[in-house]
């Protein structure tokens, strides 16, 4: 069984995750991480992630880390840095990342081009995604598969994002302030294209052409102050968002992507939520699927104390779980359209 040396780039909610993964992982082995923060600089990596110490300092030198000799970098900012990234690639470094792409098309005029020409000069492999845009909308695309004919697919994702304690985020999309003030941010900016990649690679594997992408955002205000831990959100600002992303064909609608975020539901409006997924394919047959993330039954085998942290989960392990099969494709950027079956291979519970 060969193993896969891994350095982690950043540790916040997703990033923490992947370290504990990648240290769990009979084929993946931890040799180097990146923070940001000067006050997480020279800390082991298992004492800023929740576990053990692993012998792992975190360090904010990007050249001693690209001179590890690693196979591949697990690469979680919220927002990708387009030149380290060109940089790791040319280093012949792997990347899966869950930072804002998945085919590279929306990236902007010439990135896509730029990251895979870096990536074949350096011999390596660069794969994005997550669980959404990501996973979730390969699992519709394997769903058709039953399907003699397909008129069009809906995915919805929908959260009390409450427990999500990332001011950053919230601050990017614009919530916490008044509507009208949330401008085009660069997280938004990202945000967009990365949806707008999701309904590419469906398009791609359907076998058909966009004629064109359109994107629509809703916000709900807070009919009073919403008070968190790590945020107030005042009576009047923004606190939900309802976006949908629709790849048109045709002049009609045959992909929607939908996200409703909500701080609670002391909201106007106050859309309904499900707290996951459902996925809608108008066919025939026509398929409905609903997709829960829910703590586990066994006692012991849960290590997460609300729906966020399992969905943190499940964004960073599509990306972990891709190393190794990221670090034997060929060199460019890849899709799940390019790689074998993705799954939890030798990740078998014991207890």
């Amino acid at each position: 069984m060969k193993t896969y040396r891994v350095i982690q780039w950043t540790t916040g909610n997703v990033g923490r995750r992947a370290v504990r993964a990648i240290v769990d992982h009979p084929q993946l082995e931890l040799v180097g991480l990146y923070a940001y923060s000067a006050d997480k600089v020279k800390k082991d990596a298992g004492e800023l992630c929740g576990i053990e110490k692993t012998g792992v300092l975190a360090t904010d030198d990007v050249e001693a880390l690209l001179a590890l000799g690693a196979d591949c970098i697990s690469y979680n900012p919220l927002v990708p840095d387009l030149d380290v990234l060109e940089r790791m690639l040319k280093a012949g470094l792997n990347v899966v990342s869950t930072s804002g792409f998945i085919t590279g098309r929306n990236l902007g005029d010439g990135v896509r081009e730029r990251l895979d020409q870096a990536a074949k000069l350096g011999g390596a492999s660069i794969f994005g995604g997550g669980i959404n845009p990501g996973f979730m909308n390969y699992l519709p695309l394997a769903l058709t598969a039953m399907c003699d004919r397909v008129h069009s697919i809906s995915m919805t994702e929908s959260a009390d994002v409450r427990d999500y304690a990332t001011p950053g985020t919230w601050e990017m999309l614009g919530w916490g302030q008044p509507p009208g003030a949330e401008g085009p941010g660069l997280y938004v900016q990202s945000l967009n294209s990365f949806f707008c990649d999701a309904l590419d690679l469906m398009a791609d594997a359907l076998a058909f052409d966009l004629d064109d992408r359109r994107t629509e955002v809703e916000y709900a205000l807070a009919k009073r102050d919403i008070e968190l831990s790590y945020m107030t959100f005042p009576k009047g600002t923004i606190a939900g968002q309802r976006s949908t992303w629709k790849g048109i064909v045709g002049g009609r609608t045959v992909i929607t992507l939908n996200t409703i975020w909500q701080m609670g539901d002391d909201l106007e409006p106050n859309w309904s939520l499900e707290d996951g997924y459902h996925i809608e394919i108008e066919g025939e047959p026509t398929i409905h699927m609903r997709m829960d993330l829910l703590q586990p039954s066994l006692p012991g085998l849960s290590r997460e104390e609300s729906f966020i942290g399992l969905g943190m989960i499940a964004t960073a392990m599509p990306m972990v779980n891709a190393i190794p099969a990221v670090c034997e494709a060929a060199p460019g950027m890849r899709t799940y359209l390019d790689l074998p079956l993705i799954c939890a291979a030798r990740l078998l519970y014991p207890g």
